[in-house]
C-alpha cells in the first residue's frame, strides 16, 4: 500500500516538475518575442530599401525635372538608412500609395515647399535641393496624411514649428557632420544657445513632463514664429499647443 502511495506521489512530482518546464520554456518563447519585436524598431533598414524608398516618387510627374531626380533618391535613402523615425513616416505613405512630384524652381519667397494641392515637394533652384530641406517637406507631406487639424489647415503655426524643431533634432543626432543652419530659432536670438541646449535634452530623452515640454516649444516657437508671420502662419495659433506630429514621430514610444 505504501508501495503503491509513494509511486503516486512520485507520478505527480514528475507531472509537477514536468509543466513548470513547459511554463519556463513558454516565458523564454514570451521574452524572445519580445525582443525580437523591440529589435524590429531599432534595426537597419531590410535589404533592397533602395528601391523601395523610390516607390514615393511619381516619376511620371517629375519628367521636368529629371537631372535631379538621382539627387532625390540619395537623399531619400540616406534619410531611410540614417533616421529610424523617418523610416517609419516613409513606410506609412508608401504603403498608403502616396507619391510625391519633383519640384526644382526659383521661388522668391520660399527655400523649399510641399503643395498638397498637386502632391508636390519643390526645391527654390539647386542651391536649396539639401537634405534638411527634403525632411522638412517629407514632415509637412506626413503631416498633411496624418494629423486631422494640419490636413484643414488649422494651427500652420504648430505644424510649422512641430516640423522645424523634428529637422532640427535629426539633423543634430543624425548628420552632425553636416554643415546646418539650425531651421527653430536664428543662431542671432539672445536664447538660440538654450534652444541647443533644449534639442539636447529631447535627445537625451530627459523630457519626461509633457506639460513643461509644451511650455519650452511655446516660448521657443514664439520667438521663431513671430520673425516669419505671414498671412498663414500666426503666432497666436500657438496658445494651447499639444504636440501632435512630434507625439507620432518622436514621443511615440519614448515617454
Amino acid at each position: 500500500m505504501k508501495t503503491k502511495l509513494f509511486r503516486d506521489i512520485g507520478y505527480l512530482v514528475f507531472i509537477l516538475l514536468a509543466l513548470s518546464s513547459c511554463v519556463n520554456e513558454m516565458d523564454m518563447v514570451e521574452d524572445e518575442q519580445g525582443l525580437e519585436v523591440l529589435s524590429s524598431r531599432t534595426s537597419p533598414p531590410f535589404a533592397g530599401y533602395e528601391e523601395w524608398v523610390k516607390k514615393l516618387i511619381d516619376y511620371d510627374k517629375s519628367a521636368d525635372c529629371k537631372s535631379y531626380l538621382g539627387k532625390v533618391e540619395n537623399f531619400l535613402q540616406s534619410i531611410y538608412r540614417s533616421i529610424p523615425e523617418m523610416r517609419d513616416v516613409v513606410d506609412d505613405l508608401i504603403n498608403r500609395g502616396f507619391k510625391f512630384r519633383v519640384a526644382v524652381r526659383h521661388d522668391d519667397e520660399r527655400k523649399s515647399w510641399f503643395n498638397p494641392n498637386s502632391s508636390e515637394i519643390g526645391f527654390s533652384g539647386v542651391e536649396n535641393l539639401k537634405i534638411e530641406n527634403m525632411i522638412h517637406e517629407l514632415l509637412h507631406f506626413f503631416a498633411f496624411y496624418t494629423v486631422d487639424e494640419y490636413r484643414k489647415r488649422l494651427y500652420a503655426a504648430r505644424e510649422e514649428y512641430e516640423i522645424r524643431v523634428l529637422t532640427d533634432l535629426f539633423m543634430r543626432r543624425d548628420f552632425s557632420s553636416f554643415p546646418y543652419k539650425y531651421q527653430g530659432l536664428n543662431s542671432e536670438h539672445k536664447d538660440y544657445e538654450s534652444y541647443l541646449i533644449w534639442l539636447q535634452k529631447i535627445l537625451d530623452n530627459e523630457v519626461q513632463n509633457m506639460d513643461q515640454f509644451s511650455s519650452d516649444f511655446y516660448n521657443y516657437g514664439f520667438s521663431c514664429i513671430f520673425q516669419i508671420e505671414d498671412k498663414y502662419i500666426k503666432v497666436k495659433d500657438l496658445h494651447g499647443y499639444r504636440p501632435r506630429l512630434l507625439a507620432i514621430v518622436w514621443f511615440y514610444g519614448k515617454i
